[in-house]
């Protein structure tokens, strides 16, 4: 949804329709297409989607790339790069001074607001340093006519109202009305920054059964999947099943010869042989 509130901003700021965006496309996209995108309801997937919607807001086509994927939770460590890298693991990254300075605020105000009855608490220092990041990507995207900021609010661990830390980051444009350029900016945005990802690490990678046969990529892939919430570890169990079953099957054809009676070419023993 915040990649969405983006880009229908920028496609405010520079006068066009959602008309104009989805007749840019090839194929036309439909006006109803781009409005769920603007939503957050069907938001692109892909990066030429993203490419596309670039193109047609006349952005830079890096730095939407680096916003779609930071609003993911990942970024590239150096994200002023000539050439797009490829999307790190946020572990990889580290919190620049001013966002710890920042992160130690929040945790002040959280001290001073905490009670024997109250736990209030600060965000983390991860996402100060991923919020520091997404607005620099905005403002290398958006340009100077934009003041881009965050701030953080302190969460309470309630059962009844509690409520989470969270890192805010605001939009704001000046209205240019002539004279009253002295005007406040106005905001034109807001969302909460997403929580940064982190590479799942196996706990006990070498307690798997057969791990001696699964090569060691293997294994990581299937530790990194368990790694993951029940929810979205029962959308791709299917695929952890697929991955143990071929693991298991490649191992036992790699320590073991063929035993099949179909008269096999030539060409096929060579490719076999080699």
């Amino acid at each position: 949804m915040a990649f969405g509130r983006v880009l229908q901003a920028a496609r405010k700021r520079w006068s066009k329709t959602q008309a104009d965006v989805a007749s840019f496309f090839d194929p036309k996209l439909s006006v109803a297409a781009v409005s769920m995108a603007e939503s957050g309801s069907r938001p692109p997937r892909t990066e030429a989607m993203v490419r596309g919607y670039a193109a047609a807001l006349e952005l830079d086509e890096d730095a939407l790339l680096q916003l779609w994927w930071a609003m993911q939770g990942m970024i590239g460590i150096d994200i002023w790069a000539e050439e797009l890298p490829v999307p790190q693991w946020w572990r990889e990254g580290e919190a620049s001074p001013q966002a710890e300075l920042d992160h130690h605020q929040a945790r002040s105000d959280a001290s001073g607001a905490w009670t024997p009855n109250e736990d209030f608490y600060e965000p983390s220092l991860e996402l100060f340093a991923l919020a520091e990041a997404i607005c620099k990507i905005l403002v290398r995207l958006l340009g100077d006519s934009w003041k881009v900021g965050y701030k953080h609010e302190i969460g309470l661990r309630d059962p009844i109202d509690g409520r989470l830390a969270a890192v805010s980051i605001e939009l704001r444009t000046k209205v240019s009305d002539g004279d009253e350029s002295n005007k406040s900016p106005e905001l034109m945005v807001t969302f909460a920054c997403p929580e940064p990802v982190a590479r799942p690490v196996p706990s006990e990678p070498t307690a798997r059964t057969n791990s001696e046969a699964i090569s060691p990529d293997v294994a990581w892939i299937l530790s990194s999947v368990e790694a993951m919430p029940a929810r979205e570890r029962a959308a791709v169990a299917g695929f952890i099943h697929g991955l143990r079953e071929g693991a298991s099957l490649f191992s036992e054809q790699v320590s073991s010869t063929p035993t099949s009676q179909t008269p096999v070419s030539k060409g096929q023993r060579t490719r076999h042989r080699t």
